[in-house]
């Protein structure tokens, strides 16, 4: 039956992947000790399994001052490389001069996964790995090796990458000070965070792979919430007050809680027709420059 699970997954996730064309020869294994400016690849060992990470240091870091660190994690059966590729972040990251981090999902190639609650998916899911851990550790590890600013240390994901990410701010709101997914609900809506955590979602409102208002991923069995809920649900994880506020972009548009605990804002971006897989490089709404705009403001 997991077979057959992971077979059917395939087919209904990949009709909606488009792969870009992207060459691992662009990075390099990277050195012991500290990091110069580049493209590398590193590795940790967790749990006796060996995970991969891409990391982006922009060409002006000298390693003289502490930079922001971003973690971007891709979808289900999606690539650390085509997610770079389609979410434009390394071309913001040399202009702002943060460093980026791609970590490389759990599973058998095509089909890589993130442990992002019980409703979302594949092997990393269903081994119950702890990749909030995995995120503390790739921040742990790069602090050690880079000068990273550690009040700055944002993530963000697609899909099942996105779900990650809201548990990095349900989880680690000791590591990440803000976060960003993108077509995905909070999967932990129970998990409180420690201190509020700023939060910024996008969401499709013709998402055919994970709806915006709420359902069950195919052969999955828990049910995720729809984006306005997981909106709410923030919003009361952050002690939001008062009534959000409503930004205009074209048919798009952007509720904002900015009445939240020590300073923090919940925003829920709904963007008018946009599928699961296009909503990267719009003229509405950015989804990376407003990412980015977001976090930024923001230090733990």
């Amino acid at each position: 039956m997991k077979i057959l699970k992971i077979l059917l997954f395939v087919i209904i996730f990949s009709i909606s992947i488009t792969f870009i064309g992207c060459d691992e020869t662009d990075w390099t294994e990277a050195p012991d000790g500290e990091l110069q400016s580049g493209n590398w690849i590193i590795y940790l060992y967790k749990n006796d399994i060996k995970r991969k990470i891409y990391v982006y240091v922009p060409s002006t870091y000298d390693g003289t001052e502490d930079v922001p660190l971003l973690l971007v994690f891709h979808g289900y059966m999606d690539t650390a490389l085509n997610q770079m590729d389609t979410d434009g972040f390394l071309e913001i990251a040399e202009r702002e001069h943060f460093i980026a981090a791609y970590p490389e999902g759990y599973g058998l190639t095509g089909v890589h996964s993130w442990n992002a609650g019980e409703a979302c998916c594949g092997a990393a899911e269903n081994k119950n790995l702890d990749d909030v851990k995995l995120a503390r550790d790739i921040v742990s590890e790069l602090s050690n090796r880079c000068a990273i600013d550690e009040t700055r240390v944002y993530a963000h994901g697609h899909s099942n990458g996105a779900g990650l990410a809201h548990r990095c701010g349900r989880e680690a709101a000791d590591v990440f000070a803000a976060v960003t997914p993108k077509s995905m609900p909070v999967l932990v809506p129970d998990e409180l965070p420690s201190y509020p955590v700023p939060v910024l979602q996008f969401h499709g409102t013709l998402d055919m792979t994970i709806s915006y208002y709420g359902g069950i991923i195919p052969f999955e069995e828990e049910y995720y919430m729809s984006a306005k809920k997981s909106f709410s649900n923030w919003a009361e994880a952050d002690g939001c007050s008062g009534s959000s506020e409503t930004t205009y972009y074209g048919s798009s548009y952007c509720k904002t809680f900015t009445s939240c605990e020590n300073g923090s804002v919940v925003e829920l971006c709904t963007l008018a027709y946009g599928g699961h897989n296009d909503l990267y490089g719009r003229s509405d709404i950015d989804v990376a420059e407003m990412s980015w705009e977001f976090m930024s403001q923001f230090t733990r």
